[in-house]
């Protein structure tokens, strides 16, 4: 399988107001190619939000490489790294982030906006395709405060996927679901992403979520390790 992604001895550190530098990853390799389900696992204030970032091109290392597609990302002037974000890869977020007076397929076509040609003019029709794939084609016309929490992630997971991105980022996905809820959502985030042979990267602290991926790591004080895939716990 093709490398999609790959962190080479990735650091990130920021200078805190008192000129103190907090080291928020330290060292970390990994290597994701097309078609992989990785989960990262980790508790609140380890360093994954800073993964994710970097992962999906919103920020580049303190030291250490990394490359998209075999392109060392940190050689892109920013507006390079902006239309490849906006053309490789989908985020899926734990509170949606849907566009409050837009219906559910408005809020799908939105990333097709920024898209050229076939894509941009058969927008709509591409939309209410993967509202469909999702289950929610009967709810297009319907904005996200008429939705329930189920079907607001599933608007969200079909607008992450509408430009066949190579990468889909879910972070924290099903923080905000019922277990049950959570469970159908994963099944379909997994299900579409390997339609499309996407790789699947999930952030988490949730073993049920993690136990469905193919390959886990965790995540601890800014270090990733490779991890045993975990096992379901019983609902």
């Amino acid at each position: 399988m093709e490398e999609l992604v790959s962190l080479t001895g990735v650091t990130r550190t920021v200078r805190l107001p008192d000129d103190q530098e907090l080291h928020i990853l330290r060292g970390v390799d990994l290597a994701v190619h097309a078609g992989d389900h990785t989960a990262v696992i980790g508790r609140s204030g380890c360093g994954k939000s800073t993964l994710l970032n970097l992962l999906g091109l919103l920020d580049l290392p303190t030291s250490g490489e990394l490359r998209f597609q075999g392109t060392p990302v940190e050689q892109l002037r920013d507006n390079e790294r902006a239309v490849l974000r906006g053309s490789s890869v989908g985020f899926v977020f734990q509170q949606f982030n849907l566009l409050p007076g837009r219906s559910a397929l408005e809020n799908v076509i939105t990333p097709l906006l920024y898209a050229k040609g076939a894509q941009f003019w058969r927008r709509r029709e591409l939309a209410m395709d993967m509202l469909d794939r999702v289950g929610l084609a009967q709810r297009a016309d319907t904005l996200p405060n008429m939705l329930s929490g189920g079907e607001q992630q599933r608007v969200a997971i079909a607008r992450a996927l509408v430009r066949r991105p190579r990468l889909i980022l879910a972070d924290e996905p099903t923080g905000a679901l019922d277990v049950d809820t959570g469970q159908s959502v994963m099944a379909l985030l997994d299900t579409v992403a390997t339609e499309s042979g996407a790789a699947l990267i999930t952030i988490t602290h949730d073993v049920n979520v993690a136990a469905l991926a193919r390959a886990c790591y965790r995540l601890e004080a800014g270090v990733l390790t490779s991890a045993e895939i975990p096992a379901r716990v019983p609902a």
